[in-house]
């Protein structure tokens, strides 16, 4: 019996039991949903947001509220002719200051100033404590030009005395939007009259001072707001940024510690630390400061950043694949493919690095430190003819591109061709850069190849210890001369260097002991 009856009950429910709908109902009905579709297409910013009210309208004619809707809307669209034919959703005797607010924004958009004041001052005596009414006021009310706007801004203040810190902030805040900011300082000192712990206008004050380079003030401003208990992420930044300014850098990273502990991924501050980081040469800390900042994963150049700070930590694996997680995960993105094709040829992976560079030069052909890089890489691939190529165009474009000359003279050392060429390729780039070890040891090694051994040798002992030793190209260049100069023993601590890195360098090594 129990299933009988819960079967019938459940038959009440289905459609054949239900009741049929009336006109009336079914009119309601077409009502709601067209409402519906056209607020939700509202609150989506949907471009067919005002042609689906008008279309909710049509089935309500009488509707003051889709009305005003519709109103709302063609403001926002920046349209207000659209807004004539309903601009009489306002009823008289109203008690809605929505009502108000949204016809006084729209006599505003018309220029009729005297309207919108009278209806912003109905909506404000209907919801005195509504901030966007009073903000909207405050707007048109600043508009009017400096000495008007202040007797009325003053005359509203007077009117309403539970709001004057408010008023006033809002008027410094917009005075100071403006960038008038003597009369911004004097809005916020009559808020601070009123209500001498207003934070609002206290941080008001505080990026006047900052926008004026007033930065002591500032600073002042800030660490009285941190006394009352409203510091923040934003405000210790912009601390820690003015003792940065002085070069106080514990303070500065004091405040930005700070800052950080209020909110992790701020992004100045995170910024600003890891640059204190990298001039202390903690390279690990500074890597992880950008890695925190909350733009890291839709900032390319941050990517590029970290893969620098592992660079410097002679993690040369680590960096490459943040830069081929980078180079995937920003397409097309110049900076990165530039870099990673950077890492790429500094790897030895040159087909690679040939393909990513090439695919920068198709769309920024101009990009000469791209073309130079692609040039490495041909020569790294043997493509001699077409490094050339990629070599005359870059000097072609600038006869002083030393970087490219001392390539071009290089390669050609390295293959011992056109030995007279190179020479004067290579002299053309230490006509530029005159201490460039680099570009001294290309000459060398064309010395070298033209069996000049004393000038080899008078050219690189010029060379200091410590660029030797950190270059295993050069020190095997050195130890190779001085091996041909039969000065053997001098010739093996060099050769020592380089050996680890340079097949060729063990090999003679081996051979002179």
């Amino acid at each position: 019996m129990k299933k009988f009856l819960v079967l019938l009950l459940c038959l009440s429910f289905s459609p054949a039991f239900a009741l049929p709908l009336t006109d009336e109902s079914r009119q309601e009905l077409r009502q709601i949903n067209a409402f519906l579709k056209a607020v939700y297409a509202q609150r989506a910013n949907d471009s067919a947001a005002f042609a689906l009210l008008e279309q909710a309208l049509k089935l309500s004619p009488d509707s003051a509220y889709i009305k005003r809707l519709l109103v709302a809307q063609a403001l926002a669209d920046g349209k207000p002719e659209l807004a004539k034919p309903y601009n009489d959703f306002v009823p008289a005797d109203t008690t809605d200051p929505e009502d108000w607010t949204v016809y006084g924004a729209y006599k505003w958009k018309l220029g009729q100033v005297d309207e919108a004041e009278k209806a912003y001052e109905k909506a404000l005596a209907l919801a005195p404590e509504n901030a966007q009414v009073l903000y909207q006021y405050a707007s048109l009310l600043s508009s009017l030009g400096s000495m008007q706007a202040a007797s009325k801004l003053l005359e509203l203040a007077d009117k309403y005395p539970a709001l004057a810190a408010d008023i006033y902030t809002t008027a410094g805040n917009i005075y100071g939007r403006s960038k008038q900011y003597q009369q911004a300082l004097a809005y916020y000192d009559k808020a601070l009259a009123v209500s001498p712990k207003d934070p609002a206008a206290m941080l008001g004050r505080a990026e006047v001072y900052e926008k004026t380079s007033q930065y002591f003030l500032m600073l002042h401003e800030l660490e009285e707001l941190e006394k009352i208990g409203y510091g923040s992420a934003a405000t210790y930044s912009r601390m820690g940024s003015v003792f940065l300014l002085v070069k106080d850098l514990p303070k500065a990273e004091a405040y930005f510690l700070k800052a950080k502990a209020d909110d992790n991924g701020d992004v100045p501050t995170s910024y600003f630390l890891a640059l204190l980081a990298e001039q202390k040469g903690d390279y690990a800390r500074a890597a992880s400061y950008v890695r925190d900042a909350a733009d890291y994963n839709e900032n390319a150049s941050k990517w590029v950043q970290v893969s620098f700070y592992l660079q410097r930590l002679n993690q040369p694996q680590e960096s490459l694949n943040t830069l081929a997680q980078a180079y995937q995960k920003f397409p097309g993105n110049v900076e990165v493919g530039y870099f990673y094709g950077v890492a790429l040829n500094d790897n030895a992976q040159y087909k690679k690095a040939a393909r990513v560079l090439s695919q920068v030069l198709d769309t920024n052909s101009s990009y000469a430190e791209a073309r130079l890089q692609y040039a490495y890489a041909l020569d790294g691939l043997k493509k001699y003819k077409a490094l050339e190529e990629q070599l005359e165009m870059l000097i072609g474009e600038n006869p002083q591109n030393a970087a490219a000359l001392n390539l071009y003279a290089y390669s050609l050392a390295e293959r011992g061709v056109r030995l007279d060429e190179a020479s004067a390729y290579a002299a053309r780039a230490l006509a530029v850069s005159p201490q460039d070890a680099s570009f001294m040891d290309t000459m060398a090694w064309i010395y070298f190849k033209q069996n000049k051994l004393d000038q080899a040798r008078d050219l690189l002992v010029s060379i200091d210890e410590e660029t030797m030793s950190a270059n295993a190209e050069i020190a095997y260049h050195y130890g190779a001369v001085l091996a041909a100069l039969g000065q053997t023993d001098e010739a093996k601590k060099y050769l020592e260097m380089a050996r680890n890195e340079i097949k060729a360098a063990d090999k003679l090594y081996k051979k002179i002991k």
